[in-house]
């Protein structure tokens, strides 16, 4: 761990959107472990949830753009620079961790509830508390495929880290800012990355995560346990019954292009949900505040400010 290169590589990327956040370190009682949050803004609480492999910096442009809200942005369990849970992750106690994460937080800042935005692997866990916790979550956007949905194929770059010894030696590669650019081009972000919308900023931040911190050591073992190199992502999985507790407001921004599933898939989960609203953005890969960070703050913006509360 190089932890003042990576903060240094991170304070670039919040320094070119204009932006200085307030950071603060946690300890989560449910799980034991401490955890770090980055604060900007002021006004109704928002926790934001990272995907896979990545950190809570993956927000920063899109949070920075949310006015009117006190965004809150996760460092999950084991990235970015949150200590890592003692206990395993796999297949059995991921759903509980997943439960008891949000509540956490929550509980840490002295928030009797708040709204979250999550994507991937954050948004099962989103999900799971808004179906364990329906007062907790007042509204809930998530960004295209979250962990858990139906799926058609898992790319084989994942499937791959499923492999005993592959998975942990590609991880050991050094990463360097070709295969950072290549990483986000499988993502489906291409054209962005070409047309400039994907900064310099932003690759130098991941390839520094990717570098100087521990969170793909950390996320290899999860990996390990929750992907079969045969059955995909079978291990687990969001089922009817756990979708049908979900009660908040909840809005999907769904990239056509995800290479997780497009169209079809979106429109089969968002149907799962009692009430869920769905929005497809035909040239969006799997993150899509990448490739329209504007249009997707103010979807944010406007979905979270409507007044009504389904609790």
């Amino acid at each position: 761990m190089n932890e003042a290169a990576y903060r240094a590589a991170e304070q670039r990327l919040w320094r070119s959107i204009g932006v200085a956040p307030i950071e603060q370190s946690i300890h989560l009682e449910r799980n034991d472990v401490t955890v770090r949050i980055q604060e900007i803004g002021a006004g109704p609480p928002v926790l934001f949830i990272h995907g896979a492999n990545t950190s809570g910096a993956s927000w920063a442009k899109l949070a920075a753009r949310i006015a009117g809200f006190r965004c809150l942005i996760l460092d999950r369990p084991g990235t970015g620079l949150s200590q890592p849970l003692k206990r395993r992750i796999d297949s059995s106690s991921l759903p509980e961790i997943a439960d008891t994460l949000v509540v956490d937080i929550l509980d840490a800042l002295r928030l009797s509830s708040a709204h979250v935005v999550a994507t991937s692997l954050g948004g099962y866990v989103a999900l799971r508390t808004a179906a364990a916790w329906p007062e907790r979550v007042d509204r809930m956007v998530q960004f295209s495929w979250p962990v858990g949905a139906p799926i058609k194929s898992l790319p084989w770059v994942l499937r791959a880290m499923a492999i005993p010894g592959l998975g942990r030696m590609a991880a050991s590669v050094p990463a360097n800012e070709r295969s950072t650019r290549l990483l986000f081009k499988r993502m489906g972000h291409a054209a962005k990355l070409k047309d400039g919308r994907i900064t310099q900023a932003d690759i130098d931040c991941y390839l520094a995560l990717l570098r100087d911190t521990d969170t793909m050591r950390n996320e290899i073992g999860p990996a390990r346990a929750l992907i079969s190199p045969i059955h995909g992502l079978d291990r687990i999985r969001l089922t009817d019954e756990a979708l049908a507790r979900v009660s908040c407001p909840t809005l999907f921004i769904w990239g056509a292009g995800d290479l997780f599933g497009g169209a079809d898939t979106a429109q089969e989960l968002v149907a799962r949900i009692p009430g869920a609203e769905l929005q497809l953005m035909p040239e969006a890969g799997h993150s899509p505040w990448l490739d329209d960070v504007d249009h997707c703050a103010t979807a944010v913006s406007d979905f979270l400010r409507r007044p009504e509360r389904a609790h």
